[in-house]
């Protein structure tokens, strides 16, 4: 079995992430009105710690180096990055302080928050 370089590996699991992640928006938004707002919510939910994610990595901080910035535990950087956890608002305002951002409300966007 020939070898795979980690990006390849990341690359295609990326891809077929997206694969999935775009046939379950499909069936959600075919569905009802509760399995589109069902969508709507892990959407928005999934998001946020993509873009907290990608944030602390534009500043090339560490989840160990942002966690003594912001006094959030790493583990819980860790987990609200994963989406496996709804932090409240104090705490991301913590976390986004040292990456120069703050907590806004930002109207929608037509675009899908998922894909950003």
């Amino acid at each position: 079995m020939p070898k795979t370089s980690n990006s390849t590996r990341s690359a295609t699991m990326a891809t077929r992430f997206d694969d999935y992640i775009r046939e379950v928006e499909e069936k959600a938004k075919a569905g009802s009105p509760d399995a589109a707002a069902r969508w709507d919510a892990f959407n928005v939910h999934y998001a946020m710690a993509r873009e907290l994610r990608a944030l602390r990595k534009q500043h090339k901080l560490t989840q160990k180096q942002l966690a003594a910035a912001s006094g959030i535990n790493q583990g819980e950087i860790s987990r609200i990055e994963r989406g496996q956890t709804n932090p409240t608002a104090t705490t991301l305002a913590a976390l986004l302080a040292p990456l120069g951002a703050r907590l806004g409300i930002v109207p929608r966007k037509k675009r899908d928050l998922a894909h950003a």
